[in-house]
C-alpha cells in the first residue's frame, strides 16, 4: 500500500477511532469489527474502499485481521485510520464494536460546539497515530527492560522476517505474523512449513554479527525457544516456524 496515494479523510472523521480498533487487529477480531460496521450500512467491500480511499484487497485485509499483508505497520495504521472514516465509525460505535463499555451519548445542542469538538478529536487522534508510529518504529529499548545489548541492536523495522505455519493452524499463524509486525519487524512472508509436528514456537537467528541478539529479542518479546539457522547469513533476517497456539498474543 502506497500511503501517498489514499485519498484524505471526510472532515467528520475521528481518526482515533483506528488507535480504538488496533488491539482488535492484533487480536484476530477484526472481522468481527470492520465487517459487522460493513453489513451494518448494506455496503460491499467496493463500495467501502471507494468511500475510504484505499482498494477493496486492503479492506479484506483488514477485514480478515491481516495486518502484516500491508508493507509496514504505519501502512497497515493508515489504512484502518481511513477504513474507519470511510466506514463514519463514532466513538459510541467503536467501544459497542471492540466490547468497553458503551458510555451513553452526550446532549447536543450547539452546532459550533459539535465542530470544535470534532476538531480537537481530529487533532488528538493525528497526534495519537504519529506517537504510535514512533513506538513501532522505535528500537527494542521500548519493548524490553533497557539495557546496554538492546541499545546497540538494529531496530526491529530493519529485520525481515518470515513466518512458517508449522503447527497445522494458519490462522494461528496469522495472528502471530500480525503480532510480530505490531512489534515493528517487517513481516517477509507467511507460509507453510516443511512439517506440522513442531511442538513448540521457535525463533531461528543466524550466528553472524548479532543475529544471537536480535533473534533473543524476538524470542522474549513472543516468548519463544530460540535455535541457530544452520546456515543463517543475514543477522537482520529471522525465521519464525509457529507451533500449537500456546504464545499470549495480547
Amino acid at each position: 500500500m502506497k500511503i501517498s496515494s489514499v485519498r484524505s479523510t471526510h472532515s467528520k472523521a475521528q481518526p482515533q477511532l483506528a488507535l480504538a480498533l488496533v488491539s482488535a487487529l492484533e487480536s484476530g477480531a477484526a472481522a468481527t469489527v470492520f465487517a459487522t460496521a460493513r453489513l451494518r450500512r448494506q455496503l460491499s467491500q467496493e463500495e467501502v474502499a471507494h468511500r475510504s480511499g484505499i482498494t477493496a484487497e486492503q479492506v479484506s485485509w483488514l477485514e480478515e485481521g491481516r495486518v502484516y499483508a500491508f508493507r509496514s505497520p504505519e501502512d497497515a495504521l493508515a489504512a484502518t485510520l481511513l477504513l474507519a472514516s470511510g466506514l463514519e465509525i463514532d466513538n459510541h460505535e467503536a467501544r459497542e464494536l471492540t466490547g468497553l463499555p458503551v458510555l451513553p451519548r452526550p446532549i447536543q445542542r450547539n452546532p459550533r460546539g459539535r465542530l470544535a469538538a470534532a476538531a480537537a478529536l481530529v487533532i488528538a487522534g493525528i497526534v495519537a497515530a504519529v506517537m504510535l508510529g514512533y513506538t513501532l518504529r522505535g528500537s527494542a529499548t521500548h519493548i524490553l527492560p533497557s539495557s546496554s545489548t538492546d541499545i546497540s541492536l538494529p531496530a526491529p523495522w530493519k529485520v525481515k522476517v518470515v513466518v512458517e505455519n508449522g503447527g497445522g493452524d494458519i490462522n494461528y499463524t496469522r495472528r502471530v505474523a500480525s503480532r510480530v509486525a505490531s512489534l515493528g519487524y517487517q513481516i517477509a512472508d507467511v507460509k507453510r512449513a516443511s512439517r506440522f509436528n513442531y511442538r513448540h514456537t521457535t525463533i531461528f537467528y543466524s550466528s553472524i554479527g548479532k543475529g544471537r541478539a536480535v533473534g533473543k529479542r524476538l524470542a522474549s518479546q513472543l516468548r519463544a525457544d530460540l535455535l541457530p539457522l544452520p546456515n543463517g547469513e543475514n543477522q537482520l533476517h529471522l525465521l519464525v516456524i509457529v507451533g500449537p497456539a500456546t504464545l499470549a498474543l495480547g
